[in-house]
């Protein structure tokens, strides 16, 4: 299929999702995209409360976005720092230190990329954190693909640039 009747089906298959949100028309097309937009926001929101809950310290309702079966993936991890963490008590393990480890913290700059599949996304964004032990700002770039299972995240593969990080 050509780039141009590619985009004429994605933006007629958004407009049918529209049109059928506010009644217009009634089709099993237009229901499925309606149903998958409805996951994607869901999907969009839980990245937003996650970096919003991450800045704020307030790890336990952070810890309600992952599954139980999550996974986190770094795989430009610096030695001495997983690449891979398994299941949601070795995530709030491994996150533990960090509330008394960092100061202020900031993600600016967010960009989410929704993927075909309601269940993924991909996002951009820039983290500003201040490290207490070093006294050094922690300025760096991300990237992670997320995948969601029931609302929940299933995968985080963050990418972000680890001599920024072993500086700080």
């Amino acid at each position: 299929m050509r780039l141009k009747t590619r985009r004429t089906v994605v933006k007629s298959a958004l407009a049918a999702g529209t049109l059928a949100a506010i009644g217009v028309i009634h089709s099993s097309v237009a229901s499925a995209v309606t149903k998958n937009d409805q996951i994607r926001q869901k999907n969009e929101r839980v990245v937003r409360d996650f970096l919003d809950l991450l800045s704020k310290k307030r790890m336990d309702a952070w810890l309600e976005l992952w599954d139980q079966n999550s996974v986190q993936d770094m795989p430009y991890s610096p030695p001495g720092f997983p690449k891979r963490v398994e299941g949601k008590a070795a995530i709030a393990k491994h996150y533990s230190a960090l509330p008394t480890s960092v100061g202020r913290m900031v993600f600016p700059d967010l960009v989410i990329y929704p993927m075909v599949d309601p269940n993924t996304l991909f996002a951009e964004f820039r983290g500003e954190i201040e490290v207490l032990a070093t006294g050094k700002p922690y300025n760096n770039t991300y990237a992670g693909l997320f995948q969601f299972r029931n609302g929940k995240i299933l995968l985080y593969r963050e990418y972000y640039n680890p001599m920024v990080f072993t500086e700080a």
